[in-house]
């Protein structure tokens, strides 16, 4: 979750180091033989082309500071400035480089050598009154010296308003707004129908170059969708989506009228992926330039257009797949192409056509006890029930679980826990019959009876 670091200048020699290492920032070259050029780039502002940061003794509090937070610059009563941190590092000899110097009260004793990478540095005028109202700070509140919020506070900012980015913003009108996005939250959208429909808006969108927000958004709620948690990101220097379970990844939207990226930006995407901590970065775009697909590997980028974004999402919609299947075709490097796409559909077939294991599993889910349904116990059930050769191994009947309990098919709900039936074997067996193209029917001659 993000969190809020608090810098104080108050004391003069305190906001002319604001000046010259926040506002103003380094000239990168100046840390030369401190960082390799892989930490200089990443930690110098892309915009700015200089290094921002800021650096303090307070060990205890810096250490909870983590990529991705809100810095907010304090004097004299207001807020000055707001920025995102994007790393942290201690380092006694660059404080020492950068900050020993004549006119600076340095103590050796408690030297500034916790430092703060910064970017998207901005002023901003935020009294003190309102961000203590905002926080739940007495009226009174003073910061002094570098400080944190602490995380009961940011947690009910997060409730609050959605998120803290979007608290903050409504406090400096400055950086990010954003919005968390669930499945349940966009099944209930009647302006985005079904899966295919979303689908269909996400294609429409990205060939239309005035539409590049509502894309963002859309491409959001697909990820949501497909059953990732996703936040839409508006505003501000930073991706657009970002994805935190169960992976983590930023997702860069790009909307062309022409219907093909030339070349994704990808040392400003690496800023964002390194901002957020996050293991890896797709683009989802209407198509992309041979070029670029020829890059992406090379450039450790997923490439994702919408039709096949579309296709994905017609297949979680009609078979269920679970985001953890997905998630290995969304996040390997390389462009996500037709030959992903058939080892999608090869996987689902494989997984699918075991109906003999679902409907054994169903079985079993009707003779365990209501403590019994994780796919250790019914295993042990089913060993009672069938030969050793039928029955499935534990990971079988996790995914057997997962899949029956998906919203699609609803033949189980997982409770406190526990896997728990939802309808009789027959039931189920008529129900399975739906997925017909990728799932064998059952055999007529089975006996179905209630267990």
């Amino acid at each position: 979750m993000t969190g809020i670091a608090i810098i104080t200048a108050g004391r003069e020699d305190a906001y002319q180091d604001y000046l010259h290492s926040v506002k103003g920032g380094h000239d990168p070259a100046e840390f030369d033989g401190f960082l390799s050029e892989t930490e200089r780039e990443a930690v110098t502002d892309q915009d700015s082309g200089c290094v921002h940061l800021w650096g303090t003794s307070v060990d205890s509090k810096w250490q909870s500071v983590e990529p991705g937070d809100i810095a907010l610059v304090y004097r004299g009563g207001k807020y000055i400035a707001q920025a995102t941190v994007v790393r942290t590092r201690d380092d006694l000899e660059l404080a020492e480089h950068l900050w020993r110097t004549e006119g600076n009260p340095w103590d050796p004793e408690n030297p500034w050598r916790y430092l703060i990478f910064l970017s998207d540095v901005e002023e901003i005028d935020a009294g003190i009154e309102s961000f203590n109202d905002l926080v739940g700070y007495q009226d009174n509140y003073i910061p002094q010296g570098f400080s944190r919020v602490s995380d009961e506070r940011i947690r009910r900012l997060d409730a609050d308003f959605e998120s803290v980015e979007t608290a903050v913003n409504e406090l400096t009108g400055s950086g990010v707004r954003v919005h968390e996005f669930d499945d349940e939250e966009t099944d209930d959208d009647p302006a985005i129908g079904t899966n295919v429909e979303l689908g269909q808006q996400l294609v429409g969108a990205s060939h239309a170059g005035d539409r590049y927000e509502e894309l963002e958004e859309l491409v959001a709620k697909a990820f949501s969708r497909l059953g990732f948690e996703a936040r839409w990101i508006v505003g501000g220097d930073d991706t657009d989506v970002e994805i935190t379970a169960p992976i983590h990844s930023i997702v860069e939207v790009k909307a062309r009228s022409n219907g093909t990226l030339a070349s994704p930006d990808a040392t400003r995407i690496a800023g964002h992926k390194d901002r957020h901590g996050a293991d890896h970065a797709i683009v989802v775009g209407p198509g992309f330039a041979p070029a670029a697909i020829e890059d992406a590997d090379r450039q450790d980028l997923v490439l994702l257009a919408t039709d096949h974004l579309r296709e994905v999402l017609a297949r979680r919609e009609q078979y269920g797949v679970s985001p953890e299947v997905l998630a290995t075709y969304l996040t390997e490097p390389g462009a996500f192409q037709d030959d992903r796409l058939d080892q999608l559909d090869e996987q689902l077939r494989t997984r699918l056509s075991g109906t003999q294991d679902l409907v054994a599993v169903m079985e079993a889910l009707q003779r365990a006890d209501a403590r019994e349904g994780t796919a250790e116990n019914l295993r042990l059930i089913l060993k009672g029930m069938y030969d050793e050769d039928r029955v499935p191994d534990e990971h079988v009947i996790e995914q057997s679980l997962n899949l029956l309990a998906h919203p699609s098919i609803q033949l189980a709900e997982y409770v406190d826990g526990q896997y728990q039936p939802t309808t009789t074997t027959a039931n189920a067996k008529v129900a399975l019959r739906r997925f017909g193209n990728f799932i064998d029917e059952v055999d007529a001659g089975d006996e179905e009876k209630d267990v």
